[in-house]
């Protein structure tokens, strides 16, 4: 992927946030909406993005964990780096910018780009059910989406397991030798799925996603001091936490730059939904967004920067390989 191409895209995606974020307010009642953001505590949006920065930590650590787990040393300073200058790409459309983090894997520790795409794709799937266990806890005391939710978190782990699944690996390998244009393919290909039969296990997948419930968890609770700090106190903090993972979910199935447009309406619609005013809903939603999302893209890029010689690696390199 073109790096150049990745830079125009996150401009756009921020660019396309501010307009939503502008039409979210507008339409809830934009006078009442500033109103309410200004209602919002500083001390406490510094709270909310140490909480998220504590799950950005927490992701990364376990970024390092499965490096050394898949044979690669890595030093613990070096697995914050590689974890942070991933969130810089996570607003491009359908995350394919993330892809920067095992190519940046590569540069820093010789790890194979295959690797780390096997790795990336393991940390998704523990992310996805870590979020889904999130929003089972208190969607069912809402009495909205708990079996569909029990569906969907089904289909990954049957996913999971086919995918991890030694018989899937042989027959994919087939398919791709069988034809002439796929074949250059088959190499790194079985080099990631040798990854996948060990980074998919059930054991690193029960290490890993516990993970993801607590650093969601926590931004979870960032966002219930948010909707706390306007009074809305008729959803108990279990149902707002689900609340938040489940527009994350929904924004997670889209390929829009960091679910932006979908997560914001569903986050906005279900606290409308279960009660609160539009103005504070749509203030809480650009807040929330400001903390978590776009925090940690700014984290991102302030990582990058910090080892120049690697970003000049980056800048010239035409295509991420």
């Amino acid at each position: 992927m073109d790096l150049n191409r990745i830079i125009r895209g996150l401009v756009i995606a921020a660019v396309a946030s501010v307009l939503l974020y502008v039409v979210l307010a507008v339409l809830a009642d934009g006078p009442a909406t500033l109103a309410a953001i200004r209602l919002f505590p500083p001390g406490l949006f510094v709270l909310m993005m140490a909480l998220a920065a504590f799950g950005f930590t927490l992701r990364a650590l376990r970024w390092g964990w499965l490096m050394r787990r898949s044979g690669t040393p890595v030093s613990t300073a070096d697995a914050l780096y590689l974890h942070f200058t991933g969130q810089a790409m996570s607003v491009t459309p359908g995350r394919v910018g993330e892809v920067v983090k095992p190519w940046l894997s590569r540069e820093v520790t010789g790890m194979p780009m295959s690797t780390g795409v096997a790795l990336l794709f393991t940390e998704r799937v523990a992310d996805l059910i870590g979020v889904c266990v999130l929003s089972l806890v208190g969607l069912t005391v809402l009495g909205a989406g708990g079996l569909w939710l029990v569906i969907g978190l089904a289909v990954v782990i049957g996913a999971t397991a086919l995918v991890a699944w030694p018989r899937f690996h042989a027959l994919v390998l087939r398919l791709l030798d069988r034809f002439s244009l796929t074949a250059r393919f088959t190499a790194p290909v079985r080099s990631a799925f040798t990854v996948m039969e060990g980074s998919l296990s059930w054991r690193t997948l029960a290490a890993a996603t516990p993970v993801s419930v607590l650093a969601w968890g926590v931004e979870g609770v960032g966002f219930v001091l948010c909707v706390r700090s306007l009074g809305f106190t008729d959803v108990g903090p279990a149902a707002l936490v689900s609340i938040y993972a489940a527009s994350t979910i929904i924004g997670a199935f889209t390929f829009l730059p960091g679910g932006i447009g979908l997560t914001e309406a569903s986050l906005a619609g279900i606290l409308v939904a279960v009660g609160m005013a539009a103005p504070a809903a749509a203030a809480v939603t650009i807040v929330v967004r400001a903390a978590t999302l776009w925090w940690g893209v700014a984290i991102g890029w302030m990582a990058l920067g910090t080892r120049p010689a690697v970003l000049a690696r980056l800048k010239r390199s035409r295509q991420v390989t």
